[in-house]
């Protein structure tokens, strides 16, 4: 109930003060300007009062209670000499549609929100497209919470001032502080900061085109990005029933096409506003900002001009509404002399005690609202940096190209000096750009203007024609605003403003939310066309061109409705309960380099989390990585002592992370066991057999060093578990995201443990045997191990894809050799398959062919390339060969496919799998049982397995009795007619009896 009183007064007091500087377009614009305003104004105030009080013992508890009496005092002072608000609709119309759209934006919002995080019985739940970027935000929320964050740092990465904008955040984590639970407490701001957007992109379009209509189409245009990447999607199914199928059961993002980085998960598509909760709030506070200046800037074009004044309207001052003009009878907004006129209006002779009255009259009383619009922008970059450098590049050209220079600069002064302290905190101690701030092409090889151009016209589609349309119909003034926010191209293409130069497409997003509002004007003329005879081809016009963009905009809601949880328990969890209750809240702890963890959900912070975090923030990873290093393999006991001391470590959690990690080639764990108090041990293997130990607070004079005579200690592991309970960990018999299995000469299962870097091996019945391997680059490591075989000798062969080989090992795991493939090398070699004459067929998915080679590693043939023809390919995951038949077959998945060939790489035949989902992580397997002639084929998006005759006629699916279920089918191994099947999602090995079927 306090963190809604809390929302409640800020919004209020946010109204209040919106009252004092600005006038409305409509009652909606008043309500989510108060509402924005608000939140940032009492994100600071809480924040730099918990700030102030950091060394009590509860900073945000004080904090909220100077809020709350300063909010109380701040409105009994404002209603003293209250202002009535002034609301002017400016285009004709009733609103009462205009709540309608809101509702409905409002049941989206609380769809998308909840959709993508929730909490349920103290367990936190993130949808998969949104686990990787909610690692670092819900630890900053928790480390304000339940921690201790001032000064604040990166939770990845203590002991820096933080370089990431974090209030909103902050004002999360406030909000749970106050009684919320964690998935409500960010849910509700993300759903008020969207909302509260799209109402004020709704008012600004009603302000320059004078159309409620076009208001609501502008707004609604932002669920439609107008991105063509559905077209590759759509081409790659086979009939409108399978496009129908596939669109139902996405779970990823479409990808663009493009190779580049970001366009594999949809970065333009309503992934980016779902997973960067803070953008939305940050764009609507500049769009506050935009309405007021828009509005401005339409009375003085028609405000006369007295003498001896510099006629800038008053609050109260009666705007005149700007009509608009059907396509055939006039232009909008006619570019009237006072409109292209030069911005100043030079003053008549006047005395200069006049001269200086008005001066202080415009700046003291006339500017205000462009001080505090100063106020509001300048308070951006702890809020969101980008949406802050958006909002300069646009108010430069908004003071080139419009009146009221002399405002403008005392709005840019004022902006200026709030935001400075906050980029020189955000700045301190960063690395030394390793880029230039000049950067021509954003994320695009070798770019050329061409390319730009087309990437442009790819992205952003069917919307340039309208766009183009729309500019053919404008005043002069529009084409101006216009042209201002085209200065976010020039920022997105011409420069890189952070390590990451992908994180400049938010300049795009903000300049698509403005460019929607052209395009909504120019559907608005098109359908209300008045030039005779073209009435039905204009409306026609106006539905071809929203067909791919509201198609494209569909399709993307689907992955949001699909979207499966990442669990993580944040109450109610041993290691959780035990770090809040034995460690101070600002105590860091030197871990494995985690995405997030319990460590992190208690609000501590850890040395170095996720180095990708840590790397696009700009900090020195490379001194990081180094010093990480020394912790945890250097012997040296002092220089151990010295390094944790002056890193404010005080404790070392070490786990099978660690212990196996590639990162750690041979971990100090003895040391650490022999002088450290051991406060907390996870003998159940439910956090990857993880030890706490506690840094001692003064350097013992004496240490225990580790004897080289002593045999090793091994680290007493829990009980395997069979691979048929399997679950997700480092254990014996758990698994990490595993993508091959196989069975040997003698009945045992292989798994190959993907994300673990190792092979597993089982009996038949699932009995934990062996482990082979480890994580690594080295003869018999491996890195991301997919599809392994087996010869007629026992030889076990591995696709090791990220070390771009295939290894061959003995039966019991040992070295033999290692292919890399015939030229160019193979480039993800994803699956294997070897025939009982011993070639070994090898899907290269990255070069899109097919590699058959003989035993000792010499291409016999080589077929396939990129492509929707007969014998080309689109991310191939698997072959199958049925050498009675002399027959290879291949899965085909993006192109939804097998395709089947001689053994030499001769194209045979084709069928269609509808099932094949064109998206996502999914890895297709095939399996040829040439004695009962059938082949198998795993479908991970309808967790099933295919079922066809070798000459492709479909002849059932195949599924575990209820209650188990395929989670992520991917690997087929047969025995003994018992099929097994690799569930990847479900860390897990399921058996399905054929002779049941």
């Amino acid at each position: 109930m306090l963190a809604l009183i809390y929302l409640g007064l800020a919004i209020y007091l946010g109204d209040c003060l919106c009252c004092r500087f600005y006038r409305f377009v409509s009652i909606a614009h008043r309500w989510a300007a108060g509402a924005l305003v608000g939140l940032l104004l009492s994100s600071w105030f809480t924040y730099l009062s918990a700030r102030l009080l950091a060394r009590t013992a509860r900073p945000l508890l004080w904090a909220d209670l100077l809020f709350f009496v300063g909010a109380a005092a701040a409105l009994f002072l404002l209603k003293r000499r209250p202002i009535p608000p002034l609301t002017e609709p400016r285009a004709p119309g009733s609103e009462r549609w205009d709540w309608v759209t809101l509702a409905i934006y409002l049941a989206l919002a609380c769809w998308m929100m909840f959709a993508t995080l929730n909490a349920k019985d103290g367990v936190l739940q993130i949808g998969n497209n949104e686990w990787s970027d909610f690692g670092p935000n819900t630890a900053i929320i928790r480390s304000f919470s339940v921690g201790h964050n001032f000064p604040t740092q990166y939770p990845h990465f203590s002991g820096r001032p933080i370089r990431y904008h974090f209030l909103f955040y902050f004002q999360a984590g406030n909000l749970e502080f106050l009684g919320l639970n964690l998935a409500w407490s960010l849910n509700l701001l993300s759903i008020l900061s969207l909302v509260c957007m799209l109402a004020l992109v709704m008012a600004l379009a009603q302000l320059l085109f004078n159309s409620r209509a076009v208001g609501r189409i502008a707004s609604a245009l932002f669920f439609f990005h107008g991105s063509l990447s559905f077209f590759p999607f759509l081409r790659s199914q086979t009939s409108l029933a399978a496009a129908l199928h596939s669109i139902h059961t996405l779970r990823d993002f479409l990808p663009s096409g493009y190779p580049y980085r970001g366009e594999l998960w949809g970065v333009w598509s309503q992934v980016v506003f779902l997973n960067q909760r803070h953008l939305a709030s940050g764009i609507g506070i500049f769009l506050v900002v935009l309405i007021f200046l828009v509005d401005r800037y339409r009375e003085k074009a028609r405000a006369p001009v007295v003498p001896g004044d510099e006629a800038l309207p008053s609050v109260t001052t009666h705007a005149l509404d700007l009509p608009a003009i059907a396509l055939g009878e006039a232009i909008v907004g006619h570019a009237t002399a006072a409109d292209s006129a030069s911005p100043e209006t030079a003053e008549p002779s006047v005395g200069v005690a006049t001269k200086v009255s008005n001066a202080l009259k415009d700046v003291f009383v006339s500017g205000r609202s462009f001080f505090f619009s100063g106020v509001l922008l300048g308070a951006l970059p702890f809020w969101n940096a980008l949406v802050f450098t958006s909002a300069a590049a646009v108010l430069f050209l908004l003071f080139v190209l419009f009146p009221y220079r002399k405002y403008m600069i005392g709005m840019a002064l004022t902006a200026g000096l709030v935001a400075f302290p906050q980029i020189r905190f955000l700045r301190a101690g960063n690395l030394k750009a390793t880029h230039s701030l000049l950067h021509w092409g954003y994320i695009i090889d070798d770019p050329t203007l061409g390319k730009v151009i087309k990437y442009l016209g790819f992205t952003f589609g069917a919307k340039w024609l309208l766009l183009g349309l729309a500019l053919l119909f404008v005043s002069w003034f529009h084409r101006r605003f216009f042209l201002a926010f085209c200065s976010l191209l020039l920022l997105t293409f011409c420069f890189q403003f952070s390590e990451e130069a992908l994180a400049n497409h938010k300049f795009l997003n903000i300049w698509l939310i403005v460019a929607n509002m052209f395009v909504a004007y120019a559907f608005w003329l098109l359908w209300h066309a008045k030039i005779r005879g073209l009435v039905i081809a204009a409306r026609l016009t106006a539905i071809v061109l929203a067909i791919p963009i509201v198609v494209g905009g569909v399709i993307d809601l689907f992955p949001i409705h699909n979207s499966y949880y990442m669990e993580m328990r944040y109450k109610n969890d041993p290691l959780l309960d035990w770090v809040q209750s034995h460690t101070k809240p600002d105590d860091i702890f030197l871990s494995d380099r985690f995405v997030n963890h319990s460590i992190l959900l208690a609000g501590r912070k850890v040395f170095y989390g996720w180095p990708s975090f840590a790397w696009s923030a700009g900090y020195n990873v490379i001194k990081r990585d180094d010093t990480y290093r020394q912790l945890f393999e250097s012997t040296d006991p002092r220089q151990v002592f010295r390094l944790l001391h002056e890193n404010h470590i005080s404790y070392v959690a070490i786990d099978n992370g660690v212990r196996r990690g590639e990162f750690i080639k041979q971990a100090n764990e003895e040391f650490y066991a022999d002088n450290f108090q051991k406060v907390w041990e996870d003998k159940g293997n439910k956090y990857a057999s993880l030890v706490i130990y506690k840094v001692p607070a003064v350097v013992p004079t004496t240490f225990k060093l580790p004897d080289p005579a002593r045999p090793k200690v091994p680290v007493v592991e829990p009980p395997p578990v069979t691979m048929f309970q399997g679950g997700k960990g480092t254990g014996r018999g758990q698994f990490d995201f595993p993508r091959g299995i196989a069975v040997d000469a003698t009945g045992n299962i292989l798994v190959a443990d993907t994300n673990n870097g190792r092979i597993q091996k089982f009996s038949s019945t699932g009995q934990f045997l062996a482990t082979i391997g480890r994580p690594g680059r080295g003869d018999g490591e491996f890195q991301e191990p997919n599809s392994i075989a087996f010869d007629s000798a026992g030889n076990l062969y591995v696709a090791d894809v990220s070390n771009q080989r295939v290894q061959k090992l003995t039966a019991t795991g040992f070295f033999l050799t290692q292919w890399k493939g015939p030229d160019p090398g193979f480039y993800g070699p994803r699956d294997i398959w070897i025939s009982p004459d011993n070639f070994i067929y090898v899907v290269d998915q990255g070069h899109s062919r097919i590699v058959k080679l003989d035993s000792s590693g010499i291409a016999r043939a080589v077929w396939g390339s990129a492509g929707q023809g007969d014998g080309q390919f689109a991310e191939p995951t698997a072959v199958a060969v049925d050498q009675q038949g002399d027959r290879v077959y291949v899965a085909d998945r993006r192109n939804k496919r097998i395709q089947v060939f001689d053994t030499n790489g001769k194209f045979i035949t084709k069928w269609p799998v509808e099932e094949w989902q064109a998206t996502g992580w999914a890895f297709q397997d095939l399996l040829v049982d040439s004695k009962t002639q059938r082949l198998y084929a795993t479908s991970p998006t309808t967790d099933e397995v295919l079922v066809f005759d070798l000459a492709g006629k479909r002849l059932g699916a195949l599924k575990p009795k209820p209650p188990d279920k395929l989670e992520g089918a991917s690997g087929l191994a047969i025995l003994n007619r018992a099929l097994y099947v690799l569930c990847t999602f479900g860390n897990r090995v399921i058996q399905i009896d054929l002779d049941a079927k």
